[in-house]
């Protein structure tokens, strides 16, 4: 059965919450051991802690932005963190997101214990010509706090991007795993 997914977005709330408008296809997300992330299907913290291979349909001549973000943190009900950036690559040629400018460098995902599911969301922007990300923040993967808060409406109209024309999620919950994610950063309650 293929999904559609613009209604796919509109159901899980991506849509109009926090993009105005739907991809217009499914982006493959594969992470190590062939782990896919398959639209809205379940992944645990230790399964995705390595950053994934990112493909779409993508034009060679083209650039483009990926985001990936967690818009329930620190929990789905109480997102005052909403959205928490995970990765952020701009100027991207073709769907060589390696070749690209990384803004904010991937860390995995660390969901609270006891709050249930977190949606991480990856969208992928056709840029309209070379964006200058100088005045941009950057964040490494040692560092959480510039991607609190993160908009990734904001960011899409301040750097032109317009609707993602790709894009893709899976959910996770806490585990075993997150203490070791969390041991990486300093002592904090932002996330």
């Amino acid at each position: 059965m293929q999904v559609d997914i613009g209604q796919f977005f509109a159901e899980h709330d991506i849509v109009p919450v926090l993009i105005e408008r739907a991809p217009d296809a499914f982006a493959k997300v594969v992470y190590r051991a062939k782990k896919l992330v398959d639209a809205g299907k379940e992944l645990t913290p230790a399964e995705v802690r390595d950053e994934p291979k990112v493909e779409w349909y993508a034009d060679p001549t083209a650039l483009y932005t990926l985001v990936m973000i967690d818009p329930d943190s620190p929990s789905r009900m109480e997102p005052w963190n909403r959205e928490f950036a995970h990765w952020l690559v701009g100027n991207i040629p073709g769907r060589h997101v390696q070749n690209g400018e990384t803004l904010f460098e991937y860390i995995p995902v660390f969901p609270r214990s006891g709050v249930g599911f977190h949606r991480y969301i990856f969208l992928v922007f056709q840029q309209q010509s070379w964006n200058d990300y100088s005045e941009a923040p950057r964040a490494s993967n040692k560092n959480r706090t510039p991607r609190i808060r993160f908009s990734t409406r904001d960011f899409a109209r301040r750097y032109s991007l317009g609707s993602p024309v790709a894009g893709n999620f899976f959910i996770a919950q806490y585990d075993d795993f997150v203490p070791v994610i969390l041991a990486r950063f300093p002592a904090s309650d932002d996330y």
